[in-house]
C-alpha cells in the first residue's frame, strides 16, 4: 500500500512539475491573446456584416454597365462584378457566361454567402479569421515559441489590405486562406498525407485566382530536399491532385456538356486575357517593390473638372502631377519586412533551415514576378502574412541576444505604435508635385 501511495505521489510530481506547469500556462496564455486578436478583427470587419444583398439593383446595374460601359453612372467595381457573378453561379450559370477571366472558386463562396447570409461578405470574413489561425499555427511550427508566433498574426490583423479585403467580395482572401494553408502542409511535409492535402489546398487556391501557381516552387522545396532522388514522383503526383481538384472546381461547365477540348479552349482565353491585361502594355519594373518599400504607386496626373450645376457646363479643367500613394501602407511593417525576407534568405541559406528557406521563396516568388507587370496594391496581400513571419523570425533573433527587458519594452512600444497606425494614420492618396 505504502509503495502505491509512492508510485502515485511520483506520477502527481511529475505532472505538475514546473516545467510542464509553465507550458501549459504559457499555452493558454498564448491562446487568450490569440482570442484578444482575433476579436479585434472580427471589430474591424463587423461593419461590412450588416450590408444586405440587393440581386436585382446588381443586376441592372451590370446590364447597364455592358450597355454603356463609358457611362461613370454604371461604374461596376471589382467587388460588385464578383458579388453579381458568384449570384450568377449558384443560380445555375456556367463559369464561362461571365467574367471568365478568373477561376470560379472564390466566386462560388461568394455566391453561397449571399444565398445563405444575404450577404456577399460573410464567408469572405470567416476566411479572413481562419487565415490568421492558420498564420499562428504556421508561426509556431517556424518560430518555436507560442508567444512570437502570435506577432505575426497581430500585424495581419492590423493590415489594412487585409481588413478591406476581408470586408468585400473579392477573391484574393480566398486566395490567401488556401495558400497559407498549403504552406503550413508542404512545410510539415513529413507524410503522403500532408503532401496530399497540400496539394489539395494549392488546387483550390489557383481554383480562386490563377496567381496561386507562382507558389509553387516555393511549395516544393521541402519536398525536394527529404525526398530527394525519389522526389520528381511525389512532385508529379502533387501537381496531378493539384490539377484535379482544379477541373473539378468546373463541375458546373462539364455538367452543361462542354468538352475536355472546351475546358482547354477556355482556360487559353483566360491566360490569354490576364497576359493581356498585365503585361500587354509596357511598366517600369520593380514598381510593386517601390510600393512595398516606400507606399508610392508611381506618377500620377489628375484633372479636376470644375461644373457649372445650373448651366450643366464645365467650366474649366485642372491638371496635377504627383505621386498616387497607397493609403494603406504602413511604414512600420511593409519596408522592414522586405528587409527581414532578404536577411532570413541569407540565414536560411547559411543553416541549410528548410522551412526558412522555403518561406522566403514564397515571398519572393510572388514580389518579382508581379513587380514586372501591371500589379494593383491588393496583390501584396499573399506576400505579407508570410513577410510578418519572417520579420517576426529577425525580431525574436535580436530579443533573444540582446538585454531581455529592454528588448521587450520596445517590442511592446513597437505593438502598441502598429495599433496607432491603424487607428490614427492614414496617409493621403496624392502629392502633387
Amino acid at each position: 500500500m505504502g509503495r502505491l501511495a509512492g508510485n502515485i505521489g511520483t506520477k502527481l510530481r511529475t505532472l505538475l512539475s514546473f516545467p510542464r506547469f509553465a507550458s501549459d500556462k504559457q499555452q493558454a496564455s498564448s491562446l487568450f491573446f490569440l482570442f484578444i486578436v482575433l476579436t479585434l478583427f472580427c471589430s474591424n470587419i463587423y461593419p461590412s456584416l450588416l450590408t444586405g444583398f440587393d440581386h436585382a439593383a446588381l443586376e441592372e446595374k451590370y446590364m447597364n454597365h455592358i450597355a454603356d460601359p463609358d457611362n461613370f453612372q454604371w461604374f461596376l467595381s471589382d467587388n460588385d462584378l464578383y458579388a453579381y457573378a458568384g449570384w450568377r453561379y449558384v443560380t445555375g450559370a456556367s463559369p464561362d457566361d461571365i467574367n471568365l477571366e478568373h477561376p470560379p472558386l472564390a466566386k462560388y463562396l461568394i455566391g453561397i454567402s449571399e444565398v445563405l447570409f444575404n450577404n456577399p461578405n460573410v464567408i469572405g470574413a470567416a476566411f479572413g479569421v481562419l487565415s490568421l489561425i492558420i498564420l499562428y499555427e504556421l508561426s509556431k511550427r517556424l518560430l518555436g515559441h507560442s508567444l512570437f508566433a502570435l506577432v505575426p498574426v497581430y500585424m495581419l490583423s492590423l493590415e489594412r489590405i487585409f481588413i478591406g479585403i476581408s470586408s468585400a467580395s473579392m477573391l484574393d482572401i480566398y486566395l490567401v486562406l488556401f495558400l497559407l494553408l498549403s504552406i503550413y502542409c508542404f512545410s510539415g511535409g513529413d507524410s503522403d498525407a500532408k503532401l496530399l492535402a497540400g496539394a489539395i489546398a494549392l488546387g483550390l487556391a489557383s481554383a480562386c485566382k490563377l496567381i496561386a501557381v507562382l507558389a509553387v516552387p516555393s511549395l516544393i522545396l521541402p519536398v525536394i530536399t527529404r525526398r530527394r532522388r525519389k522526389a520528381w514522383k511525389f512532385i508529379v503526383q502533387v501537381m496531378l491532385a493539384a490539377a484535379l481538384v482544379y477541373c473539378l472546381c468546373y463541375a458546373r461547365f462539364f455538367m452543361d456538356g462542354r468538352s475536355v477540348e472546351d475546358f482547354l479552349e477556355m482556360q487559353c482565353r483566360m491566360v490569354s486575357m490576364q497576359y493581356g491585361m498585365r503585361c500587354g502594355r509596357s511598366y517600369a519594373p520593380g514598381r510593386l517593390v517601390l510600393t512595398l518599400l516606400t507606399g508610392i504607386i508611381g506618377p500620377e496626373t489628375r484633372n479636376l473638372i470644375y461644373v457649372d450645376e445650373a448651366a450643366k457646363e464645365i467650366i474649366t479643367i485642372v491638371t496635377r502631377h504627383g505621386l498616387s500613394i497607397a493609403t494603406e501602407f504602413n511604414l512600420l511593417t511593409w519596408p522592414v519586412c522586405f528587409s527581414a525576407a532578404v536577411l532570413s534568405t541569407f540565414h536560411a541559406i547559411k543553416r541549410r533551415n528548410t522551412e526558412l528557406l522555403q518561406s522566403c521563396a514564397y515571398f519572393f516568388s510572388f514580389l518579382v514576378p508581379l513587380s514586372f507587370a501591371q500589379s494593383f496594391v491588393w496583390y501584396l496581400l499573399p506576400v505579407l502574412p508570410i513577410g510578418f513571419l519572417l520579420l517576426t523570425t529577425n525580431l525574436k533573433k535580436i530579443v533573444k541576444e540582446s538585454n531581455g527587458r529592454l528588448s521587450s519594452i520596445l517590442m511592446f512600444i513597437y505593438m502598441g505604435a502598429l495599433l496607432l497606425w491603424l487607428r490614427f494614420l492614414i496617409l493621403p492618396s496624392f502629392i502633387e508635385l
